[in-house]
């Protein structure tokens, strides 16, 4: 199952989410977290959940919703999880095989950095995803990964969790052969795709490989 979560974070334009295919609808459920409600409404999205503490979602959103009968979970602001995770773990619960997480990184960098860190739950649980938002698509790898976009699109590979061995690319500007990226060092920021379609293998570690944008 493909799973769409909208959270409170930066969209921009929504520009991102037309590139997505968004207006297709390739999701099977969408859950809002919190404010994601607004962005729902912007993109003429009708979630299939809400879930949140509804410290920064409107009353007035919640409503709209409410008057369609879209289920809705709230939760007390004095909990352990943010609403992201809270949707992910709803998420998880419905069946979720990929998930997508519309606003993941913003400007809070704390909850930015958080949700990095959910990704690295989900990869452990065999569930592939990503956060996306203007200037970001961001996934986390245990074994590989295709990317598809356009000759001189930057991509950089982080080291997530230790040492990452045995790191292999096709078709990206500077080529690894069983390279390690170790924790710490800069060295995989800002390489590129020469091709409209580029792939990443690791033999052992956890990689985080953005896609960005200026």
């Amino acid at each position: 199952m493909n799973v769409l979560i909208l959270t409170n974070g930066e969209y921009g334009d929504y520009e991102f989410c037309k590139n997505d295919g968004i207006e297709q609808m390739p999701y099977d459920f969408v859950i809002c977290a919190d404010r994601g409600i607004r962005h729902a409404i912007k993109l003429g999205i009708q979630p299939h959940l809400i879930v949140g503490d509804f410290d920064s979602g409107s009353q007035e959103d919640l409503a709209y919703y409410r008057e369609k009968h879209i289920p809705i979970e709230v939760f007390n602001p004095m909990k352990d999880e943010t609403d992201t995770e809270l949707a992910i773990k709803r998420a998880v619960e419905k069946g979720a095989t990929s998930i997508t997480i519309y606003g993941g990184a913003g400007s809070r960098l704390d909850h930015t950095l958080g949700n990095v860190h959910l990704l690295y739950t989900l990869i452990k649980s065999k569930i592939q995803a990503r956060l996306m938002n203007p200037n970001n698509t961001v996934y986390m790898i245990d074994e590989c990964i295709m990317l598809e976009g356009k000759a001189g699109d930057l991509v950089s590979l982080i080291p997530f969790a230790g040492n990452v061995k045995g790191v292999t690319t096709q078709n990206l500007g500077y080529p690894l052969e069983k390279a390690t990226l170790k924790v710490g060092t800069s060295l995989g920021i800002s390489n590129y795709m020469t091709e409209s379609k580029a792939s990443v293998w690791i033999e052992e570690g956890t990689l985080l490989v953005i896609c960005a944008r200026d």
